[in-house]
């Protein structure tokens, strides 16, 4: 979030008076270190024009990343350790895993494709890729259901865009703007959240609580738990169900700790760096206890810790 702050404050241009005085606002709080969802929570809202230059400078900042990770994952000269987590949690008789995320780029779709799976987010195959809303879609394979991803963007993704007839697609990867097209990305601040009454903010979102509602077990990595659109609903079936939770950070935020004490019930493990290895916290040890020989709270040594 520091590197994308830094690139707003960098080449969002402003033209009009109320853009300007918003945006030099904005900068000041920015370099004197607040962070970029504060601020722009603090100032919403925003002119609709500045909010328009927020989400295309935020689009361009991803999407250069995007497109050089696909081309890593193209090439194998990236590693994926949500690809062997997921085929781990494929070791069952599940058929559908589902995962939940605020960011806009595809790295979790590019995992699913080097593990071998099928992923769906929202859109029908193809390369012009329409919604299909609140149908269930399934694939199959050899007449049995295919092991499938469902992923949940609830903040939208960056091949998501509204055509010049408002209808809202998905595109085939670019690092260029598609003409008059908007991205369909929430980004921080007030405004996120009149967004998501809109399409496909709306159905997703709805799925995503569907999810979580009906989760027998839940795997937190890197979240900071602070997100309104997915924390009601994993605080109240963490609290009411008591199910399984395991959270992994390198640093764990106090909402995250607030949630523990309050919600977490007694089935969950929180994973965090300390200098001499892991910091683990249960329900039988609150307050922590240093696990030394490995960085658990990475992916990859999790995964290895777990036998995947």
């Amino acid at each position: 979030m520091n590197q994308l702050a830094n690139w707003l404050r960098e080449n969002i241009v402003t033209e009009t008076e109320a853009e300007v005085s918003n945006w030099q606002s904005i900068k000041d709080e920015l370099t004197n270190g607040t962070a970029l969802e504060a601020v722009l929570d603090k100032f919403g809202p925003l002119p609709n024009s500045l909010i328009d230059k927020i989400v295309l400078s935020t689009w361009n900042f991803v999407s250069k990343d995007d497109y050089a990770l696909f081309m890593r994952a193209v090439l194998g000269t990236e590693s994926f350790p949500l690809s062997n987590l997921l085929r781990g949690l494929f070791q069952s008789t599940n058929k559908e895993i589902n995962v939940i995320t605020t960011n806009y780029d595809r790295a979790i779709e590019y995992a699913v494709d080097i593990s071998g799976l099928i992923h769906k987010c929202g859109f029908l195959p193809g390369y012009i890729k329409r919604l299909y809303g609140s149908r269930d879609l399934s694939f199959q394979l050899a007449n049995q259901k295919a092991k499938t991803v469902t992923i949940w963007k609830v903040h939208g993704s960056i091949d998501w865009f509204a055509d010049p007839m408002g209808n809202v697609v998905s595109l085939p990867f670019s690092d260029v703007l598609p003409e008059k097209f908007v991205p369909q990305i929430v980004t921080p601040g007030v405004s996120k959240y009149e967004r998501t009454h809109d399409e496909p903010f709306r159905t997703t979102i709805q799925g995503a609580d569907r999810v979580l509602e009906t989760a027998t077990a839940i795997i937190c990595v890197g979240y900071g738990f602070r997100d309104r659109h997915i924390h009601p609903k994993l605080t109240d079936r963490c609290r009411t169900n008591n199910i399984p939770i395991l959270i992994a950070a390198r640093t764990l935020m106090d909402e995250a700790r607030e949630f523990l004490r309050n919600s977490g019930g007694d089935k969950y493990i929180a994973l965090e760096d300390h200098d001499e290895g892991t910091n683990v916290f249960t329900s039988r040890y609150p307050n922590g206890v240093v696990v030394s020989g490995g960085k658990f709270w990475k992916l990859p040594e999790l995964n290895k810790a777990i036998g995947f």
